[in-house]
């Protein structure tokens, strides 16, 4: 069975800057895929799984998402990650960021309507 058909929810492709913590060091890390419960990263610093670490990313102009992630795989660089702990205002910002995208990627397929 693929790794897609194993997740319950879609996830959306982006590209944004964001930084990890492990309560000691901060580090650069970029989103490439979020969803409703968590989202795959890149970075180059060598992640465990089961590491629990602060999540931030600017969404939007001054609108940053703040949340703490577990990371549930690695491979290759790449982190699949679960969001154990976010605020309401950070689901909301999450929300609607990814709403914007979704609706952003279907409008492209939609036949032209003259």
């Amino acid at each position: 069975m693929a790794r897609d058909e194993l997740r319950s929810e879609s996830r959306i492709s982006v590209t944004k800057r964001g930084s990890l913590s492990d309560g000691e060091d901060s580090f650069p890390c970029i989103l490439q895929d979020m969803s409703d419960g968590g989202c795959q990263l890149l970075c180059t610093r060598h992640l465990e799984v089961g590491q629990i670490l602060d999540f931030k990313s600017e969404l939007y102009p001054d609108r940053v998402l703040e949340c703490k992630l577990e990371v549930m795989h690695v491979y290759d660089g790449a982190v699949g990650t679960k969001i154990l702990e976010i605020d309401e205002d950070g689901a909301k910002l999450a929300q609607l960021f990814l709403q914007e995208h979704f609706v952003g990627k279907l409008s492209r397929f939609a036949p032209k309507i003259r």
